[in-house]
């Protein structure tokens, strides 16, 4: 048996002896932002359907579009509503929610959505529970 023959002989053992691949083969789709304008205020009014997909806290993503949309805000008393304090353009509020799934949701490693947020020390941490990357990111 030449050496090239022993050597596929090992890799086809080798390969024989890993575990089957296993892919899901599930899509993440985040519930899209369902807005309403009411007077001077924008409603995010399926905003617990949106932080219970993405496994967040309400307040993290509430502070977060307040940041980025310049509005205070309130969630409504049961929290399936969010209220921003002004007039805001739909697109806006769906590319801000788009832009804290793509920071703060999905690892940027394997592309998962299998995330949690600790803070290590001073420093915050997406921590992959699919892969076990630790990618630091912005505090909000």
């Amino acid at each position: 048996m030449s050496s090239k023959e022993e050597y596929l002989e090992m890799l086809r053992e080798a390969r024989e002896q890993l575990p089957a691949v296993v892919v899901s083969g599930e899509r993440f789709t985040p519930p899209k932002p369902i807005i309403a304008i009411e007077g001077k205020q924008t409603h995010i009014v399926n905003f617990k359907e949106i932080t219970t997909a993405l496994n967040r806290d309400p307040k993290l993503l509430a502070r977060y579009l307040s940041k980025e949309l310049g509005s205070p805000y309130f969630l409504t008393e049961d929290g399936r509503k969010l209220i921003l304090s002004r007039r805001i353009d739909p697109r806006q509020v769906e590319n801000r929610v788009e832009r804290f799934i793509r920071t703060y949701v999905i690892c940027p490693h394997c592309g998962r959505p299998d995330t949690v947020i600790v803070k290590i020390k001073k420093a915050w941490v997406l921590r992959c529970q699919a892969c076990g990357a630790e990618t630091p990111i912005p505090k909000i």
